[in-house]
């Protein structure tokens, strides 16, 4: 469950447009959208840094996903651990 999260969370950067440096705003609004579970979100913004939240919302694909830095990953586990 929390793979399928992750996943249709980050592949939902590319397909939702978002603005710059408004992460959380941006998370709430996707999860909301699609029935997810925004409760990370604030959790999300507060641990991303700059690059962080650039690297978040570039996100295009699956692959991506894998690509992300140790950090972002550990971030999305950290935020959503169920």
């Amino acid at each position: 469950m929390k793979k399928l999260l992750t996943a249709a969370f980050a592949a939902s950067f590319v397909l939702t447009p978002a603005l710059a440096g408004d992460l959380e705003g941006y998370c709430v609004e996707y999860t909301t959208n699609s029935g997810g579970d925004p409760s990370g979100c604030a959790c999300l913004a507060e641990q991303a840094d700059a690059s962080m939240t650039e690297e978040l919302m570039s996100v295009a694909s699956e692959a991506d996903l894998e690509g992300l830095s140790d950090a972002s990953k550990e971030a999305l586990a950290t935020c959503w651990p169920s």
